[in-house]
């Protein structure tokens, strides 16, 4: 279980089951949102995935990148501090306090 201590979130994600960054990208992105929806936002708007190719594209680090601006004030801060892999080679940074970036 991961727990983004930003506003006290509690997620059920364990990063070390996922070995490559693009599995983790999505496998967190899904958990995100469900939560975004049980917390009445619409997850379609407010939360996206972007591949590293999009983010590139956006003037972005060149990975995987989650991007939710309208979660928890500076969540992707403490989520960058607890979702990495490193015996699979990489782990999480947060390009601003709301994206979450998957690197080696």
């Amino acid at each position: 279980m991961m727990k983004i201590t930003v506003g006290n979130i509690f997620l059920d994600f364990d990063a070390s089951k996922y070995k490559t960054k693009a599995g983790a990208a999505n496998g967190l992105y899904k958990v995100l949102y469900r939560f975004a929806r049980a917390i009445h936002q619409d997850p379609d708007i407010e939360l996206q995935l972007y591949s590293p190719e999009q983010s590139k594209e956006r003037g972005c680090t060149s990975g995987w990148r989650i991007q939710w601006e309208a979660g928890p004030y500076q969540w992707a801060i403490g989520a960058s501090l607890q979702v990495a892999n490193h015996k699979a080679g990489w782990h999480t940074t947060s390009y601003h306090s709301f994206d979450l970036c998957f690197t080696d």
